[in-house]
């Protein structure tokens, strides 16, 4: 088995507050949960913060994950009220490896440097700087946080395409859909029935998650675009991904 990967975990946190704090289950299969999200947004005028945290629970889901921890931060600042990522990173931890991705954004120049480095037991293994091929202002975290405004229409069945820091390692590509009604039907039964004001979406990253082929998330979300459960289907062998916001 591929070791996982939790990165989309993140893809989902949607935060609309100066400063907030916010939490999520996260169900494999039939096995229940196996890990937890907590994520903080503080936010001025001009500038914010980002920091998310997941943390594997039960012996079975770190011994599949060799006892995997990750932490993503966002920095950047504001403009016309949307969150503009300046740096984003992506630490990770299982077993006996560590590494570090550094994506950092020139608006300027239209530029975006990707930095990655690896440790094996504390020793350096690799240390890898690229200069990407697109640029963008969104990253993985603050790409769900402005979808608000990236989409005035919730309800009109349509497909997006957004360039996203950090996903797509060609071109950032993200393909968001919003489903027709014979679509919606069959995304209620894993999403359960919107409330009023809530809406669904179907996102496809372009990156392996998980067993994934292509990183496929379905969406629900209330009227302020924060994401209440999201399911990422197609993995092989082990079923479904829910996260569920506590």
């Amino acid at each position: 088995m591929k070791k996982p990967l939790l990165v989309f975990l993140f893809f989902i946190l949607s935060l609309h507050a100066k400063n907030l704090e916010v939490d999520y289950s996260v169900e494999f299969g039939i096995i229940g949960e196996v890990a937890k999200i907590h994520a903080k947004l503080t936010q001025d005028k001009k500038y914010y913060f980002l920091d998310a945290n997941v943390t594997v629970m039960g012996s079975i889901a770190r011994s599949v994950t060799r006892n995997l921890k990750e932490r993503h931060i966002s920095k950047g600042h504001l403009l016309k009220g949307l969150l503009i990522t300046d740096m984003y990173q992506m630490i990770k931890s299982y077993g006996e490896y560590t590494s570090t991705t550094i994506y950092r954004v020139d608006h300027k120049r239209k530029k975006v440097d990707k930095h990655y480095r690896k440790w094996k037991l504390e020793k350096k293994i690799r240390d890898e700087k690229i200069h990407l091929k697109y640029y963008g202002t969104d990253d993985l975290m603050t790409f769900f946080l402005n979808l608000n405004k990236h989409i005035e229409d919730k309800q009109k069945v349509r497909n997006y395409l957004f360039t996203v820091v950090g996903a797509d390692k060609k071109n950032g590509r993200v393909d968001l859909k919003i489903p027709s009604r014979k679509s919606t039907n069959k995304m209620q039964k894993l999403l359960d029935k919107p409330k009023e004001g809530e809406w669904l979406s179907n996102v496809v990253m372009h990156r392996k998650l998980y067993n994934s082929k292509k990183g496929e998330l379905m969406l629900r979300m209330d009227k302020r675009s924060i994401v209440e459960k999201a399911v990422l289907k197609d993995l092989l062998f082990f079923g479904d991904i829910r996260i569920i916001r506590k």
